[in-house]
């Protein structure tokens, strides 16, 4: 029996039915991938956006906490983009100065304390040191003031008062004070070294930097399409700066208002609606009151 292969029509009549079955499909699986893109950056947005705000109102609630009352607990930045900085004492930890020496060469005041280990390691302490006024020498008077240094060493010891607390004091040695001859800076001995902590939240273009204690920067979040910081006084309300009023600074509640967009833009979204840009957006608002009453920016 003579076979017969197929005819240049029937191949082509077979090519086209095959390119229009394989277009539809390509077709739905390129649908599918795009609704599960877009789900997936929604999904990713939301989740985002929630751990931002508990991050948020977890420092802003902590700001003031194990400090006193003159010590502040927070410093706002009103100009440019949202900015802020919350200082704690996160677990109330205070510790007794025994004895202390001074390396000038090093810019470092080392403190006998009963337990290093409670402080913050690249965090501060809050301690009050006897120093001469700015630019002078402890020649020209003397009188106690408070400051906050950075923790740059701990090391334990053995006994009671065996631990050391190593603090970084360049800056009071730099200008304009430039306390860098020996008495210009004198621990009270028996005083208190407090422990501090600090969280810096910066945002800048789309992205949101936090900075805790003296260590470096990192990445927080990404895809922030706006961040908004309101400050209410007991007297004047709410505003996005500090009020003057009596009393200058105070700080009793904040409210916060961000807006998260999906990682990437949407070509059949942005047709649909220009305005969009071509991303999803989360928002989310929320009012707190800060746990420490008395709180007064610094």
């Amino acid at each position: 029996m003579k076979r017969r292969g197929l005819t240049i029509v029937e191949i082509l009549v077979a090519l086209a039915i095959f390119m229009v079955v394989g277009s539809g499909a390509m077709y739905v699986l390129s649908a599918q991938n795009r609704d599960w893109k877009i789900s997936n950056d929604a999904a990713t947005m939301n989740l985002t956006a929630k751990a931002l705000l508990d991050e948020l109102t977890r420092g802003f609630r902590m700001a003031g906490s194990g400090l006193p009352d003159y010590a502040g607990g927070m410093k706002v930045f009103g100009d440019g983009e949202e900015r802020v900085v919350v200082v704690m004492n996160e677990d109330g930890w205070l510790d007794t100065i025994q004895g202390w020496s001074w390396d000038i060469a090093t810019a470092t005041l080392k403190l006998a304390v009963n337990d290093a280990s409670r402080f913050a390691y690249l965090g501060y302490a809050r301690v009050d040191l006897r120093v001469p006024a700015p630019g002078s020498h402890s020649g020209s008077g003397v009188s106690p003031r408070s400051f906050t240094l950075g923790v740059v060493d701990r090391t334990r010891g053995s006994g009671s008062c065996g631990d050391s607390l190593v603090l970084d004091v360049s800056t009071l040695q730099a200008a304009p004070n430039s306390w860098d001859q020996a008495g210009d800076i004198v621990p009270l001995i028996h005083g208190l070294a407090q422990n501090v902590d600090s969280i810096s939240y910066r945002k800048s273009k789309d992205t949101l930097y936090l900075k805790r204690n003296i260590q470096p920067e990192t990445v927080f979040a990404t895809g922030l399409d706006s961040l908004r910081f309101w400050y209410h006084h007991p007297s004047t309300g709410w505003g996005d700066s500090l009020s003057s009023a009596f009393p200058s600074g105070m700080v009793n509640k904040v409210r916060i208002r961000l807006v998260l967009r999906t990682g990437h833009p949407d070509r059949k979204l942005l047709q649909q609606d220009s305005s969009s840009r071509g991303y999803q957006f989360c928002r989310m608002e929320t009012d707190l009151a800060l746990r420490n009453t008395n709180l007064t920016n610094r």
